[in-house]
């Protein structure tokens, strides 16, 4: 009996480890990276880590006018082969006994299904020429020589991976993302990407770029787990909305000019990455809530995306409410997509009331005394702010640009007399007769107890009396 239950518990601690997602540096991303640094493609060229740029200029310098580069800088302009369209291709791409070649469970007559600025032409080219630079710069050297910072990379990212719950992944979508390739990424500052086959068996996967510490070794923050999160999710979410998109979209048009400046900002430059996003978000809000996480809550992550431009958020996670309330009936999340389609469909017909509650959610001063712009009465040392809505608790005070008008410089903390008032405590033995002092609130800090801030920095300003 002790035998059969130490096999199951050693069984359960396999699965265990095996179920984790690891990352890696790989030699075929780092080749596509640093090809398109040489071309001078913009968001390739930083200096995140120093001495392994430097590294990257002085060994490759003499290869600037290699045929690939000149053929990386034709498809940059002529078909917009940029940012996430290099790994969309490069997850297509191996090498092996030396040479770089397209992977034999990838269909190249469907490279444009993956990534629709490639067609099968431009792909087959840029694998045989990225091969002819792979050899004649014998980069197989150069990526092992920087093997040990390979490796410091790897691990420090899998420290943030190894948080990751990928048994919520299979318990919402029917699977887990152990197959998915998470690459560490030296070459593309903070850049963060994801690519997918088009069958199956084909790779699918997230690049994620670094920041560096200041011995100039790759770093990362742990608030990365989000990024790492929204990106696995994308593989997931993708294919769900893309079947329903037909449902959907007179909906979507209907939503995304209410939104379209905000989105634009965002990058999202049309309906359907507007609402591929949202869904993403949804879901990413979703798994933090089922896993929370020390320095953000999935009520902040609501606010920041409401704010961002996707105000119909709130509305989203309270409806999924139905989804978790009801998982005798819906096992994945792709047996609840009807349900999904008609809540998008309610939503876009009901999107002037969506308009009304996002306006009414962010706070406003209701209440302030003394008035700004005023003279401080004999007698009065406090400064008194209302607030609209009950407030987080937090704040932040600036001084005003009018580098003229001096804060008023205090021992004394400012505080929060109530989840409504908000006090600052003058000191005006300090405070010169006559003179005008000045601050701002700053909207960030400023945040309601659901994490909505305030839509804008608020100045304020007084002047001491003359007597």
């Amino acid at each position: 009996m002790k035998t059969t239950l130490w096999t199951i518990m050693l069984l359960c601690a396999i699965n265990n480890i095996s179920a984790q997602v690891k990352s890696q540096v790989k030699e075929s991303f780092e080749l596509t990276s640093i090809a398109f640094r040489l071309a001078g493609a913009e968001e390739y060229i930083n200096n995140t880590i120093p001495g392994y740029t430097a590294d990257i200029d002085n060994y490759f310098s003499k290869y600037r006018e290699h045929k690939l580069i000149s053929y990386i800088k034709k498809i940059r302009e002529e078909q917009g082969i940029a940012y996430d369209a290099v790994p969309a291709a490069t997850g297509c791409i191996e090498i092996k006994r030396g040479k770089v070649i397209i992977d034999p469970q990838c269909d190249a007559s469907k490279i444009s299904m993956i990534d629709s600025r490639w067609t099968e032409e431009s792909f087959r080219t840029f694998v045989r020429l990225l091969n002819d630079f792979y050899r004649q710069t014998k980069f197989k050297d150069f990526y092992t020589l920087h093997r040990g910072l390979y490796d410091i990379a790897e691990t420090r990212l899998n420290t943030i991976l190894v948080d990751l719950n990928a048994e919520w992944f299979k318990s919402m979508f029917g699977e887990g993302p152990e197959n998915t390739i998470v690459v560490a990424s030296l070459c593309n500052g903070p850049g963060n990407y994801a690519f997918n086959g088009i069958t199956k068996g084909e790779k699918r996967g997230i690049v994620i770029g670094c920041s560096t510490d200041k011995e100039g070794n790759p770093a990362y923050s742990r608030f990365l787990i989000t990024v790492i999160v929204h990106e696995l999710l994308h593989h997931y979410t993708n294919p769900c909305l893309a079947q329903y998109w037909s449902q959907i979209d007179s909906a979507s048009q209907i939503i995304y000019p209410h939104v379209k400046e905000k989105m634009a900002k965002l990058a999202y430059g049309s309906t359907n990455s507007t609402m591929i996003e949202w869904f993403n978000n949804l879901l990413t809000i979703m798994y933090f809530k089922d896993n929370p996480n020390r320095g953000f809550t999935a009520t902040h992550l609501t606010a920041w995306r409401q704010h961002e431009g996707f105000i119909w958020m709130e509305r989203s996670m309270t409806f999924m409410e139905h989804f978790r309330n009801h998982r005798n009936l819906y096992s994945t999340i792709k047996d609840f997509m009807p349900e999904i389609v008609s809540f998008v469909n309610y939503t876009a017909s009901d999107f002037d009331n969506v308009l009304k509650e996002y306006d009414n959610k962010e706070p406003y001063i209701t209440d302030i005394f003394p008035i700004s712009n005023s003279i401080l009465p004999l007698g009065v040392d406090t400064i008194q702010i209302r607030f609209s809505k009950p407030m987080f608790g937090a704040y932040g005070i600036r001084p005003l640009d009018d580098k003229r008008i001096s804060p008023p410089y205090t021992d004394y903390q400012p505080f929060w007399k109530d989840k409504y008032t908000f006090c600052i405590i003058l000191d005006r033995s300090k405070l010169e007769k006559g003179k005008t002092y000045g601050f701002k609130l700053n909207r960030a800090f400023f945040q309601s107890e659901k994490t909505y801030p305030m839509k804008e920095d608020f100045p304020y300003t007084f002047k001491m009396p003359d007597e």
